[in-house]
């Protein structure tokens, strides 16, 4: 009987070196491993000798592979790993694992996730994290920001195992965020946790900046629960707007109690108000449309490059 085969998507860009030291890792800790593994890379149209160094590289374990495809122009890193998923879709895998070049998920958790065989997702929490104590804060905040509005937390990347039937609905319906689409699938799941380990090369690229478009992102798979926060928040604007105004009425037309041009004022404040909750509102159904319009779902934008091994 043959030794199950597993996909192992990961994407860079601009990583030069560091991309190869990733793959000499990966395949030590592969390499200890019984089962069979294609390392699929996708370089994200990178601008220095990645691409290369990639074709060059040359897998020595018996167990593992390696294919390298290329992007047609810079996609970004949520969309390279759309489509190393796309291309890992084509193989005879029964799992596919997903994970960033940079050293940061630590390739020991492989030997884990290889091991459960009982939940179609399995996700990597990350434990203790390199960054810094700014950039920690700001990401405490998102994860509460998150939780508040999806309703579960976040914890985990991209680092994760999806099984064949989970694969077949992310490349069908796509994502903007990768964490976010597979926490809400409703497919068994498992968490394990493994450190935040620090970039090969010493220092991380994801800023405070990156940070926050990543966050805004993880929101829009959540669109709909984004606009359900908009609609109670219009609707209880609406009745306090009309309960105001009633009271505005009842002080201007029975009471000796109004000051000339104040029930004017409020009025139009309040108004305003509401304007601009509606305004939230239409946003937040723009969210929902481009969630549900994703035209780039199945698209090929790779080309696979040099000899396989």
């Amino acid at each position: 009987m043959s030794q199950p085969h597993f996909a192992l998507v990961a994407p860079c860009f601009n990583e030069g070196q560091v991309a190869v030291r990733f793959l000499e890792e990966l395949e030590q800790v592969l390499a200890r491993l019984p089962q069979r593994f294609t390392i699929v890379m996708v370089d994200d149209s990178s601008t220095d000798d990645t691409l290369s160094l990639l074709e060059a590289y040359r897998t020595k374990a018996a167990n593992v592979s390696l294919r390298v495809i290329s992007l047609a122009y810079n996609l970004g890193h949520q969309e390279a790993i759309y489509q190393g998923l796309l291309f890992a879709g084509t193989l005879d895998a029964q799992r596919y694992i997903v994970m960033d070049s940079d050293g940061e998920d630590d390739p020991g958790a492989i030997a884990e996730l290889v091991g459960i065989t009982d939940s179609s997702i399995v996700l990597v929490a990350r434990g203790k994290r390199s960054e810094s104590i700014g950039f920690q804060l700001g990401y405490w905040f998102y994860k509460r920001i998150f939780k508040i509005i999806a309703g579960r937390s976040i914890s985990f990347g991209n680092y994760s195992m999806i099984d064949r039937r989970v694969l077949e609905a992310v490349l069908d319906r796509s994502f903007v965020h990768y964490a976010a689409f597979l926490s809400r699938q409703r497919a068994p799941q498992r968490i394990i946790v493994r450190d935040r380990r620090p970039r090969i090369d010493g220092h991380s690229k994801m800023s405070f900046r990156s940070l926050s478009i990543h966050a805004f992102r993880s929101l829009i798979e959540y669109s709909e629960e984004v606009l359900s926060i908009f609609l109670r928040g219009f609707i209880y604007l609406a009745l306090i707007f009309l309960l105001c105004f009633i009271a505005i009425v009842f002080i201007k037309l029975f009471t000796t109690m109004a000051i000339p041009g104040w029930a004017s004022v409020l009025s139009v404040s309040l108004f305003n108000s509401m304007l601009l909750c509606l305004g939230f509102f239409a946003i937040g159904l723009l969210l929902v449309n481009t969630a549900q319009r994703r035209e780039r779902a199945g698209r090929h934008l790779y080309r696979t490059t040099g000899p396989t091994s």
